[in-house]
């Protein structure tokens, strides 16, 4: 945390900034593992969290595997006041999550998802998620079922240059798509740890999913059951040459999970296709195979959270 007296932020009329921390209403989340590759993943958390010279502490990844995540959620707002009574809105997000563990002397001192790559399908998610969270955003369109829908087709595509030419003008190009190839069953849960537990039972049957000590895992455990999502985040802002940062640093932003409604497994298989879009390079950064592969372990959880401000870790 920094002892740097900052001004207050100039707030106006136009400017929709809003304050944390937000309440999310019926967020349904589908949620797939997809394996990248551990030393592209390290390489990104070094360009990114590791960034800022710090002797302390580091960042590592915990695993090959990163979570593809589609959540629509249904109601969001401000619990601010003074923007609590602005209005609410839909948003959905799709998310790359990387497990990540802060390395303090050698042993995991705490793990955090880091959203690595995220879109959003409407302006004020964009700006807040950016200005505010530090959230890497884009704007999206996809295609994801309803709640209680068949979860057999989700979709993500982006405005992007693709291929990079100097004559490539901005388009709409499909990134991701996932595709139900064999139809199995929903296996319900009605307590949020049994779903953890049997999710981690089934992860740890593959190879290297998760790097754990004893330490670690006792932490994951205990963060279940008091369920919470502890996000970490690298936030910057660059110079008017986008040479240089004005501002840079990691901060955390706790989601706390406030009801469950309802939670399931499912046995069905999915494939996920990585489209090659120049503008997001995914399998350069993240490692993740270009074309068709497994989505393993598929879920769904139907929830509300809070999410809490963003708070500085670290800055430069």
């Amino acid at each position: 945390m920094s002892d740097i007296q900052r001004p207050l932020f100039s707030r106006f009329p136009g400017n929709v900034v809003a304050k944390p921390p937000c309440r999310m209403t019926n967020a349904n989340l589908y949620g797939f593992f997809v394996k990248g590759e551990l030393d592209k993943i390290q390489a990104y958390l070094d360009a990114t969290l590791n960034a800022i010279p710090n002797e302390d502490f580091s960042f590592k990844a915990m695993s090959a595997y990163t979570m593809l995540s589609f959540t629509d959620i249904q109601r969001i707002v401000s619990m601010a006041p003074g923007y609590a009574e602005q209005g609410w809105m839909q948003e959905t997000d799709i998310i790359i999550w990387l497990p990540v563990a802060k390395m303090v002397k050698g042993k995991i001192d705490h793990i955090y998802w880091y959203p690595a790559f995220i879109t959003v399908n409407n302006i004020y998610a964009l700006i807040n998620g950016i200005n505010t969270w530090g959230y890497n955003k884009y704007l999206c369109d996809y295609q994801m079922p309803d709640i209680g829908g068949d979860p057999d087709y989700f979709s993500l595509s982006v405005n992007a240059f693709q291929p990079f030419t100097p004559d490539t003008q901005l388009a709409s190009h499909k990134l991701i798509e996932v595709n139900r190839i064999r139809t199995g069953h929903s296996n319900p849960f009605t307590n949020f740890v049994d779903l953890v537990k049997e999710a981690f039972e089934l992860l740890r049957s593959e190879p290297s999913f998760f790097d754990l000590d004893i330490h670690a895992l006792k932490q994951l455990l205990d963060g279940f059951i008091h369920p919470q999502t502890d996000q970490i985040l690298f936030k910057q802002f660059p110079d008017g040459q986008a040479e240089n940062a004005v501002y840079q640093a990691v901060v955390h932003s706790p989601s706390v999970i406030k009801k469950i409604h309802s939670a399931s497994i499912y046995t069905h298989e999915y494939e996920v296709t990585l489209h090659q879009v120049d503008t997001f390079r995914l399998d350069e950064a993240f490692g993740i195979k270009l074309g068709k592969q497994p989505a393993i372990l598929p879920f769904n959880v139907l929830m509300d959270f809070d999410q809490q401000a963003a708070y500085e870790i670290i800055e430069r």
